[in-house]
């Protein structure tokens, strides 16, 4: 049906018709950087400077025509500069910090790999759509949780120990002495692992269901050589419903489980009446009005719960399906309240991503 000529608006149309192009563009180029990740592309060129694609090719034994293709698709990008007289390429080092430096703040090369991974997921859309039954982290496979790793490392390496856990009052002083430590939902151990070496008197059991996730903890917690560190399949040994634990930690683990009462009443059942839950969970608001106006990468956020938190809240019959803004501070105070906790407190600390709440009985 043609379009009716006296409502149609051609100027918004052909703005839409660029977005979306746009939006075409950036998911090839997901892959691409991917591919340029994958291949220690961006690395190489940092290190050798502008090169040609002949000289980057020599350098790393791959095909020259796919380099050159490459290489004018990431300029084109703007990942790349490009030097026309010389006909040569380099990285920025403000793009080097986000493509190639794990230790910057800003570094989201592993955000690449997390999506390049859903592409199983995506197949399985109209499906999941269907049955309402989504993926668990494990049927992403190993890339997916790699990335998901390599994306959120920065705070449990360098801002938990030093910044958040001093805003507690008292537990520093605590894991210095020596307590019986949890963090449920461990993924690879980086939080767990960092909190053993910081404080070696203390006790750390990290959590986890996934095999994937727990096969990583358990090489980093050999590599570590750290005897303070225990990591437990919650299939095998489920948290102890004693009151007998000092302090939990979960980092963005509520809003993916399938049953988050269950997991929050399983937290309050295994913390001794004294004992502190320091919950990290996604920044959102009550409201999808407030997220659509006031979160700026609401956009991302949504389109990663579809492709992975969500799937995974939903991955049983029944679940809660909270998904990646689904457990904003609201929810968490009234969940927490629920389950019996008496004091919800939110940190002072915080970034783009993330909210900190101290939690307890």
């Amino acid at each position: 049906m043609r379009p009716n000529q006296s409502t149609f608006d051609w100027e918004k149309a052909e703005h839409f018709a660029r977005r979306t192009a746009q939006q075409v563009a950036a998911a090839m180029n997901v892959n691409l950087s991917h591919l340029g990740d994958q291949l220690g592309l961006y690395q190489h060129i940092r290190e050798l400077g502008a090169v040609t694609s002949d000289q980057l090719a020599e350098h790393t034994g791959l095909h020259e025509r796919w380099i050159r293709e490459w290489l004018r698709h990431q300029a084109c990008n703007s990942q790349l500069d490009y030097h026309p007289d010389e006909d040569k390429f380099s990285i920025s080092e403000e793009a080097a910090a986000v493509l190639c430096d794990s230790d910057h703040p800003l570094y989201f090369a592993g955000g690449l790999e997390a999506v390049a991974a859903t592409r199983v997921v995506t197949q399985k859309l109209p499906e999941i759509f269907k049955s309402g039954i989504g993926f668990s982290y494990d049927d992403h496979g190993g890339a997916c949780a790699c990335g998901v790793e390599r994306m959120n490392n920065y705070v449990p390496r360098f801002v938990l120990v030093p910044q958040i856990l001093p805003e507690i009052s008292g537990l520093v002083e605590k894991l210095e002495q020596g307590i019986t430590v949890a963090d449920v939902g461990c993924g690879s151990g980086i939080a767990l692992l960092h909190m053993a070496e910081a404080f070696p008197n203390s006790s750390f059991l990290g959590y986890d269901i996934s095999r994937h996730a727990l096969k990583r903890a358990r090489a980093k917690a050999a590599e570590s050589g750290l005897e303070n560190a225990q990591i437990i399949d919650v299939k095998d040994s489920p948290l102890p419903r004693d009151h007998s634990i000092d302090f939990i930690s979960t980092f963005d683990v509520v809003h993916d489980v399938p049953f988050p009462d269950q997991l929050i009443d399983d937290i309050y059942q295994s913390l001794k009446p004294d004992g502190i839950w320091l919950c990290s969970d996604i920044r959102s608001f009550p409201t999808f009005k407030q997220n659509l106006e006031e979160l700026p990468h609401a956009a991302i956020m949504y389109g990663f719960s579809l492709h992975v938190c969500m799937s995974s809240a939903l991955s049983e019959e029944g679940g809660a399906g909270l998904g990646t803004l689904g457990f904003n501070i609201e929810v968490a105070k009234e969940m927490a309240s629920q389950a019996g906790f008496k004091s919800f407190q939110k940190l002072d600390y915080e970034n783009p991503v993330n909210n900190y709440y101290e939690i307890r009985p």
